[in-house]
């Protein structure tokens, strides 16, 4: 009866929510995009759900994560887990939707550089440290890469703990193999088991992205990471974090974020200046607090103690509901991108972003076949508009409004290319570069686009059917 009782339970919960978009699908592992459901019909959101296959171990980090939250511990780097629980074979995990941009996305807008590098690894360093020092045994994230990095204008961080798993002394190589191979040790694929190291090779690999923004493969291996925008000591602080063999690898987190502070101060001048000189030391120093962090995370630590607090998980019969997830971070800039201002800082996008640039569909879309994609609908709504210029002003006996009026075949004509197909095109392209020239249009949530679109539509049919009765029959 227990098992039975938790199992519905579960499913109640599950019909609490109303799936907006699925983000990401897989043989093992379901995104979606939630919001939950009020018995008055109102909605809170945006959420993540998560359905992960436990038959395959997946998903036990966000358990662990989830009961040291609930016990009240506060964490900087990690998202805000509001419920954790089982259906049938499957965990489920709901969690708060982390605003901002990716770090792919930020290296992307911003160009690889040492400043930029300077920026964003310390941060990362301490968001996985947060992850191994925290929990005994430490937690291994296993999934390092630039699409699983946050970036707001004043935090970091990390998400997709659908593969992390636990340290375990007893066993020596992983049971499961996942990971992106581009940024995952040899280890996860069966050479050994993963520890704190395992991270410490995906962490080079991403200084590698964010000072080159090029995918680590076996061709800079060969070159031993060296390259343009690459200096010396950092290529050499890259090369010994991603190793091969664990041993030759930093042994902690903690000690490639050393080495990459005096790799960087090698390439300071002998005062100590530069713009990458001012963000190491402002990232290390800025606004530091007596626990050796930054003010601003201290604050934002608050706020998510105070979400936190705010969940009630006496269950469904109980009135069981998950407490709104924080709001987006605050206009305040992180410490070291006070030290070069000529690096614009990431403003993070609406809640519903994923779904309208890098959401379910295009998210999985190289960018390159993306702009391919849109080239060809460009080239067809040029045919379009030809074809009704022509029409419009040059017809030919046989065609339809040969003999009418000049403005009722404009109407007629273009009513139909501009106000019927072209609002069309636009919904199907990837409009990821377009949201990149113009931001504003990434704050336009989806449902207002196809709204407008088919608006257009209509006004279009309705002008082109009134149009078309002035013109004479052929």
């Amino acid at each position: 009866m227990d098992e039975l009782s938790e199992h519905l339970d579960a499913l109640a919960r599950d019909g609490c929510y109303r799936v907006d978009a699925v983000m990401k699908e897989s043989a093992f592992e379901t995104t979606q995009l939630v919001y939950f459901v009020g018995a008055n019909g109102s909605e809170q959101g945006p959420y993540v759900r998560k359905y992960l296959d436990g038959d395959a171990g997946l998903g036990a980090a966000y358990e662990r994560l989830w009961r040291a939250q609930r016990s009240g511990r506060r964490f900087l780097h990690l998202p805000l887990v509001l419920d954790c629980h089982a259906v049938g074979s499957r965990r489920v995990v709901v969690m708060e939707f982390v605003r901002g941009e990716t770090l792919a996305d930020v290296v992307y807008r911003c160009d690889p550089s040492v400043a930029l590098a300077c920026d964003v690894f310390p941060k990362l360093c301490e968001a996985v440290r947060e992850l191994h020092e925290a929990f005994d045994p430490p937690l291994i994230h296993r999934d390092l890469k630039p699409s699983n990095v946050m970036l707001t204008r004043d935090n970091l961080t990390l998400i997709d703990f659908g593969i992390a798993r636990s340290f375990d002394e007893a066993a020596e190589q992983d049971t499961h193999h996942f990971g992106t191979r581009a940024y995952a040790p040899p280890e996860q694929f069966g050479y050994g088991q993963s520890d704190a190291r395992t991270d410490v090779y995906a962490l080079g690999m991403l200084l590698y992205f964010c000072l080159t923004e090029k995918t680590p493969d076996a061709k800079a291996r060969r070159a031993g990471y060296r390259g343009a925008g690459v200096p010396e000591p950092l290529r050499a602080v890259v090369e010994r974090a991603a190793a091969f063999d664990p041993r030759d690898r930093y042994a902690s987190v903690r000690e490639l974020e050393q080495a990459f502070g005096e790799a960087v101060r090698r390439l300071l001048p002998s005062g100590g200046n530069g713009a990458a000189g001012n963000a190491v030391e402002a990232a290390r120093n800025a606004a530091r607090t007596p626990s050796g962090r930054s003010a601003a995370a201290a604050g934002e630590a608050k706020g998510a103690a105070s979400a936190t607090e705010r969940i009630e998980s006496a269950g469904p019969a109980a009135g069981w509901r998950p407490a709104a997830a924080p709001e987006a971070p605050g206009a305040a800039p992180l410490a070291a991108l006070r030290a070069y201002p000529d690096l614009p800082a990431p403003v993070p996008p609406s809640p519903r972003a994923a779904v309208r640039g890098e959401g379910a569909f295009w998210g999985r879309v190289p960018r390159w076949a993306g702009i391919v994609w849109d080239a060809a609908l460009a080239l067809l709504s040029v045919l379009f508009l030809c074809v009704a210029t022509d029409l419009a002003f040059s017809p030919e006996p046989g065609d339809v409004g040969y003999g009418g009026p000049l403005p009722a075949r404009i109407a007629a004509y273009y009513g139909i290319a501009v106000l019927m197909f072209l609002p069309g095109f636009f919904l199907a392209s990837d409009r990821r570069p377009l949201v990149r020239l113009v931001p504003a249009l990434g704050r336009i949530p989806l449902k207002a686009q196809v709204v407008v679109c088919l608006a257009l539509f209509a006004i279009g049919f309705v002008v082109a059917a009134v149009a078309t009765g002035f013109l004479p029959r052929t």
